[in-house]
């Protein structure tokens, strides 16, 4: 198929630098409404997220997307299940050797993401500063010393290395013997996680539960890198994010890494990115993309600028890299209808790029239930959607961990915000 005369109103190709607030950038251009559709449309197919891009591994997926999501159970899950080829794949997500190569740490925003190791390594350092930041200031806010916590730390490093991977409730049964108090242990986890020194594994076989260990990250990661320079960090981070999610706000990159505005746009300037300014419908501050990745998309043909319908996960990792410019898929919509009173978006049924519903996960039926915006959908592609209810609905049944409620323990259903 021949690639269409690119649809640019207006272009320039005079760098300019325009000072510390704004990065660098060696072209501008002003897209139109049409223009600009394609264009995110094309961003979200590079993720897998069109019929004809969708991947076969999840390292594959969690690269593409920077990260998967996990501050909810079934979030990972459903993200790879709307970007997989078949519906088997997000199974492998309980595979040993896959998570081996995935580690869970929160990183952007305070907020938990699983990620390849290389890319959690940036995350890691990136954002350490906040991170142990919060964790010394609970520290202090509970009355305990750091001498104390550090010597909680030692006891767990010794424990779990003569142990391996516990259950954080036996570990804070065997430090109470050994005279450290919980309310100290769980300090120390938490410090010693954020850090990078202890690592989170959930060991669970399915997406609805969660058997949540702690692990020495050496002995479960070795090739994790946990002592990443951060100005290095932060240059790695932002260049893929750039790459993965461009065009970008400044105010989008600053609120999906809870960077500062300095650090982000200083992060751009030593990564050398070249960087294209584009004028969009989204907002009325420029956004911005590399070179590279808006060439490829000028040269695209117009089925690889289309993405159909998904269904993605809540707080899906497409939607939430955005915030200045989350037009791109509202639309005239109201936050509202998809964003709850937190600031979660909840799980979201998306026609070519655009918010046309949400659903929900029935537990009492094991079924996905949509709920559809009226008027947004022409009726003849309600067909694909029920395809994609009806696919998704098996995916996740799939992938549910049935034991008897008399078997889980309370401790195991905890959501990881406890920790």
């Amino acid at each position: 198929m021949a690639s269409p005369a690119p649809l640019l109103i207006s272009t320039a190709s005079v760098p300019r630098m325009t000072g510390r607030s704004t990065p660098e950038t060696v072209e501008s251009h002003t897209l139109g409404p049409l223009e600009a559709a394609r264009l995110w449309n094309r961003v979200l197919a590079r993720q897998g997220l069109a019929a004809h891009t969708r991947r076969t591994t999840v390292e594959d997926i969690a690269n593409a997307a920077l990260g998967l999501h996990a501050a909810r159970l079934p979030s990972p899950f459903a993200t790879v299940a709307a970007r997989a080829a078949d519906g088997a794949i997000p199974l492998s997500l309980f595979d040993p050797a896959v998570r081996a190569r995935l580690v869970t740490l929160r990183c952007m925003r305070k907020t938990l993401h699983t990620l390849p190791l290389e890319l959690a390594a940036a995350a890691h350092a990136a954002t350490l500063r906040f991170r142990q930041r919060d964790a010394l200031r609970g520290l202090v806010n509970a009355g305990h010393s750091e001498a104390s916590v550090t010597a909680a730390t030692n006891a767990l490093v010794e424990l779990l290395g003569e142990c391996g991977p516990l259950f954080h409730r036996d570990i804070e049964a065997r430090l109470v013997a050994a005279a450290i108090s919980v309310p100290v242990t769980r300090l120390a986890l938490k410090l010693a996680w954020e850090r990078g020194t202890l690592a989170y594994l959930n060991q669970t076989q399915g997406w609805n539960r969660e058997f949540r260990t702690f692990a020495l990250t050496a002995d479960a990661y070795p090739g994790l890198d946990t002592s990443l320079d951060p100005g290095t960090a932060v240059e790695r981070l932002l260049t893929a994010y750039i790459d993965r999610y461009g065009p970008v706000s400044i105010r989008d990159a600053t609120w999906w890494s809870a960077l500062s505005r300095v650090a982000v746009v200083d992060g751009m300037q030593r990564a050398g990115i070249k960087l294209v300014e584009l004028i969009t419908p989204w907002a009325a501050n420029p956004l911005y993309m590399s070179t590279d990745r808006f060439a490829e998309f000028v040269d695209a043909p117009a089925a690889e600028c289309a993405t159909g319908v998904n269904l993605l996960a809540h707080e899906d990792v497409a939607l939430k890299a955005y915030f200045e410019t989350r037009r791109r898929y509202l639309g005239d919509l109201a936050p509202s209808a998809v964003f709850n009173q937190i600031g979660e978006v909840l799980p979201t049924v998306l026609f070519n790029g655009c918010v046309v519903g949400v659903w929900a996960w029935e537990e009492r039926t094991g079924q996905v239930r949509p709920r559809l915006i009226p008027g947004l959908v022409p009726a003849e592609r309600q067909k694909e959607i029920r395809a994609a209810i009806k696919k998704l609905t098996m995916t996740l049944r799939s992938g549910l961990h049935c034991v008897p409620a008399a078997q889980v323990g309370k401790d195991q259903l905890t959501l990881l915000s406890a920790c």
